[in-house]
């Protein structure tokens, strides 16, 4: 007999969002809210060139950084403790270092502080 344990379902309402980017720097996935901080559950991020792409919370790294060759990309998949997630009040923003066309689609929750 083995012992499982378990946790308590999510119950926090899960959002999407998504990106279309081409501009080299800081680009906004999700706005600021005011005492909320944003909590990434997956991600998918294509890009059409060579391009290194991180997360911010606002201007602060809090990814790794992904270096993809052209129509490369990344795929986190679905983690119920989230991947990163942004400080309190901070948009999450995608930093990429060309100006390629770039997609990305976040799955997210948004916690209260």
């Amino acid at each position: 007999m083995s012992n499982v344990t378990r946790t308590t379902p999510l119950k926090t309402p899960n959002k999407n969002a998504f990106l279309n980017a081409s501009s080299i720097g800081s680009n906004e996935v999700v706005a600021a809210v005011a005492g909320v901080r944003h909590r990434v559950l997956s991600v998918v991020l294509i890009t059409t060139a060579a391009n290194s792409v991180n997360f911010l919370s606002a201007a602060t790294g809090i990814s790794a950084t992904f270096p993809l060759a052209a129509n490369g990309g990344v795929v986190l998949p679905f983690n119920e403790h989230g991947w990163f997630e942004t400080a309190v009040g901070e948009a999450l923003n995608l930093n990429m270092t060309a100006a390629t066309a770039t997609g990305v689609q976040v799955h997210y929750i948004s916690l209260l502080a």
